[in-house]
């Protein structure tokens, strides 16, 4: 597909919303514009797929899916999915417009990073990572070119879904991997879609290049580089960097393992154990990176979709060299670099003139500007809120919707020019909208081990509280077995969680309940701490409903566990013979014979000395060893 098929498309509207501006990046399936959301007045970015991928009705179903998916991703580290639709044959993406740099284009710049400086980069990728995965959503395609190094130093990881939606049509057309071979897991190479444990193998791999300044393996053809995926271990950076630390082997052996299910189970606990090897090593916290300086004209950073076909439309800037204070050992200068940094000084003092200059014609045209005031909107919807700014005779933006305690949703929190304040006529307000209070559902933690549960706590920007021990029946030894606050309860921020710890089932001696009433029996092993069950059998020498035995019949058991009851019936019950008609003699042999006692009610003389009725009557079932009354004439 000829990267240029859908270049014309610059100063068309899609879907009478996105106005389509200038072409910034092309590659293998996309192009790239500045765009502008008309109805929201923003600035955007629209990612326009080519022709040829936009008529296969497979990878619109799954593009279209997945574009869904990423939408719902609301995160500091994610480059934002606006909106995704098709107008004309096109298929599109508005995402939000991020000025800065790539990854790439830093590692370029400056080659190997230092350990805190790579963990700086890596910490947020995995954020932004983790909260895909717990969203059910998998990247599939983690490389530097896929992570935006913003002008004021904030991460954020592009093209969420993308790689699905490719996997979904060239699966269906007997295709080719989708990914960047340098980056992808031995799964992936081997022809599977890939999980969360997939992108931890790449999020492994590029912890590996920024320790070291380059992937860990090279080859003549993309698939000599697969195959050494597949059959060879990630080398330990300390291979490469003499003195990096052990603790990072350690890191990149776990997120790499060829095995997936002895990687970390996702990017929650990769970024668990990166934390945890920070606060070993004593690390400073997470600070800003510090890209490649941007142009004096605002750039949008794309990620290319193929980093040999990608045609950016400006030049890149002259890379510049930036140390964070503390992180490297200041060189020790010698006269030409002195002088070289004089030559800089006197650059950087003309720049300060020149931009003062420009301060100044600056001033002097909002001199000119009439100055009106802007309107109170904080509390009103963002429709009222644009009305009256519109009114005013201002322009409306929106910034990224933001938490708030007290504004209800859906309403302005903000404005920038503030409120009740004066701006120049026709600038922009933009406004910050509530998205309600922030608010964290506690997870089910119960059955995870201590790791994995501290790991989802403060995945969600919840803090680890105490762990205590407790006894349960149903949780095995050191698992969780509960929290508190509860499973499902909202919280706030940094809401302390604790965690009780099972200690096992509670052993409890197990009480004698034979002889007792079934009810007695129940009762007192209720009161003992067990559940019980009951069987009834029928007995000749036990009453009915007391208890003939008993399972365990002493000793201990686990509390909850279930005693078993066996309970009497009573005798058996048996059919009573017909003795009408027979003799005295004849019937109590009878009668005897069969299990019962006779006792002669009445006994006329005179007679044959045959009986003449009796009771109970023959053929009803009575107790073994019950009395039947006989009549004799």
């Amino acid at each position: 597909m000829d990267s240029d098929a859908n270049s014309g498309l610059t100063g068309t509207v899609l879907n009478e919303r996105y106005l389509v501006g200038t072409r910034v990046a092309g590659g293998g399936m996309a192009v790239v514009y500045e765009g502008t959301d008309t109805r929201l007045e923003r600035r955007v970015a629209l990612k326009v797929m080519h022709t040829g991928m936009a008529s296969d009705p497979v990878f619109v179903e799954s593009f279209v899916r997945e574009a869904r998916l990423a939408a719902g991703l609301s995160h500091p580290n994610i480059v934002a999915v606006h909106d995704q639709g098709t107008d004309a044959g096109e298929i599109y993406l508005v995402m939000e417009f991020v000025t800065g740099s790539t990854l790439r284009d830093l590692l370029r710049s400056r080659g190997r990073l230092s350990v805190n400086e790579a963990l700086d980069v890596l910490e947020p990728v995995l954020e932004a990572l983790a909260a895909a995965h717990s969203a059910g959503l998998v990247h599939r395609d983690v490389k530097p070119e896929n992570i935006l190094i913003t002008d004021d130093g904030r991460i954020k990881v592009a093209d969420f879904g993308l790689a699905r939606a490719l996997s979904g049509a060239t699966q269906a057309t007997g295709g080719v991997v989708i990914g960047t071979v340098a980056y992808l897991a031995p799964e992936q190479v081997q022809g599977g879609t890939g999980n969360e444990r997939s992108d931890v193998y790449s999020a492994g791999v590029l912890l590996f290049e920024l320790l070291t300044s380059r992937p860990p393996y090279d080859g003549d053809t993309p698939a000599i580089v697969a195959v050494r995926h597949v059959n060879e271990d990630i080398p330990a950076p300390s291979q490469s960097v003499p003195g990096s630390p052990a603790a990072m082997d350690a890191l990149v052996a776990g997120a790499t393992n060829r095995d997936p299910a002895l990687r970390y189970r996702d990017a929650q606990g990769f970024l668990a154990a990166v934390r945890a090897t920070r606060q070993r090593l004593g690390l400073p916290a997470v600070a800003r990176i510090a890209g490649v300086a941007p142009a004096f004209n605002d750039t949008l950073i794309v990620s290319s979709d193929d980093p040999l076909t990608s045609t950016p439309q400006q030049q890149s800037p002259a890379p510049v060299e930036y140390y964070p204070t503390g992180i490297l050992e200041q060189p020790v200068e010698t006269s030409p670099k002195r002088a070289k940094r004089s030559r800089k000084g006197l650059l950087a003092f003309i720049a300060v003139i020149a931009i003062a200059a420009l301060a100044g014609v600056g001033a002097w045209a909002i001199a000119r500007t009439p100055q009106v005031l802007v309107p109170k909107v904080s509390g009103l919807t963002s429709l009222q809120a644009k009305s009256a700014l519109t009114k005013a005779l201002f322009k409306v933006a929106y910034s990224d919707e933001a938490f708030s305690e007290t504004v209800p949703v859906g309403k302005v929190i903000s404005s920038n020019p503030a409120e009740q304040t004066k701006a120049g006529e026709k600038s922009t307000v933009t406004l910050t909208v509530s998205k309600g209070p922030e608010r964290y559902t506690i997870p089910n933690l119960a059955g995870q081990t201590v790791a994995d549960a501290q790991a989802a706590i403060t995945g969600l920007n919840l803090v680890v509280g105490t762990s205590t021990e407790n006894f349960s029946s149903t949780v095995g030894k050191g698992l969780v077995a509960t929290s508190t606050p509860k499973a499902g309860t909202k919280v706030k921020r940094n809401t302390k969680v604790n965690l009780v710890l099972s200690k096992g089932p509670e052993i409890l001696p197990v009480p004698s309940v034979v002889g007792q009433t079934s009810a007695n029996a129940q009762a007192a092993l209720t009161k003992a701490g067990f559940k019980s069950s009951i069987k009834v059998e029928y007995n000749e020498t036990i009453a009915k409903g007391l208890v003939i035995s008993q399972s365990p019949a002493s000793g201990t058991a686990a509390r909850d566990s279930s005693v078993a009851l066996v309970v009497s019936n009573g005798p058996p019950l048996v059919q009573v013979p017909n003795v009408i008609s027979k003799t005295l003699t004849q019937a109590t042999a009878t009668l005897e014979a069969a299990g019962f006692a006779v006792r002669v009610r009445t006994n006329i003389p005179g007679g044959a000395n045959v009986v003449v009725q009796q009771s109970p009557g023959a053929s009803t079932r009575q107790p073994k060893g019950s009395t039947i009354v006989l009549d004799v004439f």
